[in-house]
């Protein structure tokens, strides 16, 4: 069940850092213009203002950096000629971390601890974001702006990670289905008040957090993991496409983000890398991602190449399509994460299993049917070895529309291991990006708390963030 967004945005320059004039009209609309907005309304637009920043800037960036979309006549983008967008950073940092501040500070005062909690899972979801694009960022100073803090210092990745661990298990505590814990309200668009599903979008973030973390510090994402798949009572997961924590746009004013750009630019083409791989592992899913040529055949667009000739365009249902869906994290997602635990010695789980129920997930979320995912799963290159590449390799497939986390796992894994766009602007480095430098307007502004070891080359090198453990890269 689709959930819509819903939402009127009133006048509070103070809570609104960065307002949004449009209106949803089915949340209540108070005539007497109070001096503050329901609770309710500042956690919806907490997650819309998560998926329209995410949902919009990936398909221009990281959807390049991870072979899945490309540019064919705009290339500026793709080739690294411009410096890299500060919307993420402006949109989490003043919109998104300073109303989620004020949700749970105001929360907290009345008790609802269920809002409280979501709300800090979804702080919490922004921030990764922000550090798995940056490394080093304001946190435990962050979005206080309100209480005169407007120059904060940056902590290390290592300390963020750590305390995302510990606030999630605290918001997963928290989290009661009882109507003395408090409600959501009207503004809950992910998952309509269901605190059991906020629960599991709570814990499979966990494992995502923790899996991300295990090259650096193997013996705590080892304990997490194994934590969260071992009391699956007080630590429910994903366990079905029906729990993906995910927005849908009621299209009309609010048009799902790709399907936006599109509309604006329309020079969005499948690449290359993803369209050669679903060809070679014979995967039913190029024809959910991709649309085929008119011919009936798929080809992808180098990524940096110009537009020479027609190429695949990406699939409909992601670049035409109003009511879309912005994905934060899937089932498929998790069982990706139990697959690798399970396969590194984490876990006493199946790794075989978890995977072929990944695959499945993925393929289930396009309507595969039940004999082509059997057909696939024992072709040649996908049927399991024992082999971490293969989950790695297929967890790339499957975040397709999820380019942020495709480009954080690419970072961790080297999997797949794809060299920089073709006709860079940046010669000498055998990589796509490592990072975004930080937005001019920080370094004007917070300049003495930048971190002086935070090297950066050709605005998108130099730096590997501290999960990023890979050598030989440049």
């Amino acid at each position: 069940m689709k959930k819509y967004i819903y939402m009127i945005l009133v006048g509070l320059s103070l809570i609104f850092i960065a307002s949004c004039t449009k209106n949803f009209d089915e949340i209540n609309t108070n005539p007497n213009n109070p001096d503050r907005a329901p609770l309710t309304n500042v956690f919806a637009y907490v997650i819309q203002n998560l998926s329209a920043k995410f949902g919009t800037t990936e398909m221009e960036y990281a959807a390049s950096y991870v072979g899945h979309v490309t540019k064919g006549t705009y290339t500026d983008v793709t080739n690294y000629v411009t410096s890299p967008s500060p919307a993420i950073w402006n949109g989490v940092y003043r919109t998104t971390v300073s109303n989620a501040n004020f949700v749970i500070k105001e929360a907290e005062k009345e008790g609802n601890q269920n809002l409280q909690a979501a709300t800090t899972i979804l702080k919490i979801y922004g921030l990764q974001l922000v550090v798995d694009i940056y490394g080093k960022a304001p946190y435990s100073e962050a979005g206080l702006g309100s209480e005169g803090l407007v120059h904060p210092k940056y902590d290390s990745e290592e300390f963020i990670y750590d305390d995302f661990l510990t606030q999630l298990d605290k918001a997963n505590d928290m989290l009661v289905d009882n109507a003395s814990a408090g409600f959501l309200g009207d503004g809950d668009i992910l998952y309509g008040g269901d605190i059991l599903k906020w629960k599991k979008f709570c814990n499979s973030l966990h494992l995502r957090v923790a899996i991300r973390m295990s090259n650096v510090n193997e013996n705590k994402a080892k304990a997490e993991i194994a934590k969260i798949l071992g009391d699956p009572v007080k630590y429910p997961i994903f366990e079905s496409n029906d729990d993906n924590a995910f927005l849908s746009y009621p299209g009309g004013d609010w048009i799902e983000p790709w399907t936006a750009r599109h509309s604006s630019i329309g020079d969005d083409w499948i690449a290359k890398p993803i369209v050669d791989v679903l060809l070679d592992y014979n995967d039913p899913r190029i024809a959910y991602y991709a649309a085929p040529k008119s011919d009936g055949t798929y080809e992808g667009l180098a990524v940096g190449e110009p537009l020479d000739k027609l190429y695949s365009r990406v699939n409909d249902r992601f670049i035409k399509n109003p009511t879309g869906s912005v994905f934060f994290l899937k089932y498929s997602e998790v069982e990706f994460i139990k697959a690798e635990a399970a396969q590194r010695g984490f876990v006493n789980l199946n790794a075989k299993d978890a995977y072929e129920a990944a695959i499945t997930a993925s393929c289930k979320e396009y309507d595969i049917s039940d004999d082509d995912i059997s057909a696939y799963l024992q072709g040649e290159k996908v049927a399991y070895n024992n082999d971490l590449n293969q989950i790695y390799m297929q967890k790339w497939i499957s975040l397709f529309r999820q380019s942020w986390e495709a480009w954080a796992e690419m970072r961790r894994t080297d999997v797949p291991a794809l060299p920089p766009a073709a006709n860079s602007a940046h010669l000498g480095h055998n990589r796509v990006p490592f990072r975004f430098s930080y937005p001019e307007t920080e370094k004007k502004l917070n300049s003495a708390n930048i971190p002086s070891d935070v090297n950066e080359v050709d605005n998108y090198w130099g730096y590997q963030i501290w999960w990023d453990t890979r050598t030989g890269v440049q």
